[in-house]
């Protein structure tokens, strides 16, 4: 896919990803199982402020907006941090340089070693929703891509995989 977007999915390398691809929004894989994973799959549940249900946004509501968009650019990571800030600075480089005033990142938060929640964010200008909390099937969505799964560093230990998101047009 070759777009005016190209040069974010340059300037996310330039930034620390390990690979971002641009795709269009009909390519993100939406299943409603990702719910149940979320409420019973994953320790975050309930006690941070970007994971259900403690979003006040309802899925319906998130599809609502999400329908209006066009564009994504889908970023991976080897490191969880590396990936929220490579993706907040895509959404401001959309925001700015691309004129995407609705350019929505969605990366998991990890600005805290615990979430301040139930006290107020202490971040609330970082923090943004995960993919899979509004029902995106991220695996399925980067199988698609072609992104390569597997990365080994130096030494040959195999190195995680953040994936994180910019909607944005």
């Amino acid at each position: 896919m070759t777009s005016q977007f190209d040069d974010l999915t340059k300037k996310a390398a330039e930034l620390g990803a390990s690979d971002a691809k641009l795709l269009t929004t009909d390519a993100i894989v939406f299943d409603p199982r990702s719910f149940l994973k979320c409420r019973f799959g994953c320790n975050r549940y309930g006690g941070n402020w970007t994971c259900p249900p403690n979003l006040n946004l309802s899925p319906e509501r998130f599809m609502e907006a999400f329908d209006r968009y066009r564009t994504a650019i889908m970023i991976k990571s080897v490191d969880p941090k590396i990936s929220q800030e490579v993706t907040l600075a895509i959404e401001k480089e959309a925001m700015l340089a691309f004129g995407c005033m609705y350019a929505f990142a969605m990366a998991l938060c990890v600005q805290c070693e615990t979430c301040a929640f139930p006290e107020p964010c202490l971040y609330p200008h970082l923090a943004r929703p995960t993919m899979d909390a509004y029902g995106i099937d991220i695996g399925k969505t980067v199988e698609a891509l072609g992104f390569d799964n597997v990365e080994f560093d130096r030494e040959g230990k195999l190195l995680p995989a953040w994936y994180s998101m910019v909607l944005l047009d």
